[in-house]
């Protein structure tokens, strides 16, 4: 279990699905990230690989108004369905069992845009998609000035037309990216 950090459930313990494909998000991490954003209030966010849905859930905790978590994985989806019932916010949230490809084409299609994007794949996922190639498709669901959040196992240079920032923790690469 892990505990969300900040906002108005700071100290709610989070269920992580028990299984080797999830990677809960510390609270170092987390506080890191948030402090880096230094406001989530009133955004719509989509946690794509959403895992236990800690982001998702401490933005809300933290004044989102909506987040959208996407995840492929029966045990993520339940777990996050849980997390979110326990800290009653299922009214501000959708939940999708999706694949990043097919799940991300689905909200391309319905013209949906976040303005807050957290990306969290397994790191074998990077064997077959570039960092390059998962921002790209990010792109298409952020309206200029959105944010995307991607963690990723090795730094790999942005060749797109964005600006961003990273950070490194540990054995982990975080990049930030926008769009003007």
């Amino acid at each position: 279990m892990i505990k969300i950090s900040n906002g108005t459930k700071k100290g709610f313990k989070l269920k992580v699905p028990n299984n080797d494909l999830v990677r809960p998000k510390t609270s170092k991490i987390r506080k890191m990230i948030f402090d880096i954003l230094q406001s989530v209030e009133g955004m719509e966010i989509l946690d794509i690989f959403a895992g236990s849905g800690s982001l998702g859930i401490e933005a809300l905790s933290m004044g989102a108004s909506f987040v959208t978590f996407m995840d492929r994985s029966t045990a993520s989806i339940n777990c996050i369905k849980d997390n979110l019932s326990k800290c009653e916010f299922t009214d501000k949230s959708h939940v999708i069992n999706k694949d990043f490809s097919s799940g991300t084409r689905m909200l391309i299609k319905n013209k949906k845009k976040y303005d807050l994007i957290f990306i969290d794949p397994p790191y074998s996922y990077f064997d077959d998609k570039t960092l390059n190639g998962i921002i790209r498709t990010a792109l298409k669901l952020s309206p200029p000035g959105g944010i995307i959040i991607c963690e990723h196992p090795k730094e790999e240079n942005i060749v797109l037309n964005v600006e961003n920032k990273v950070k490194k923790y540990k054995d982990k690469f975080i990049t930030f990216c926008w769009q003007n």
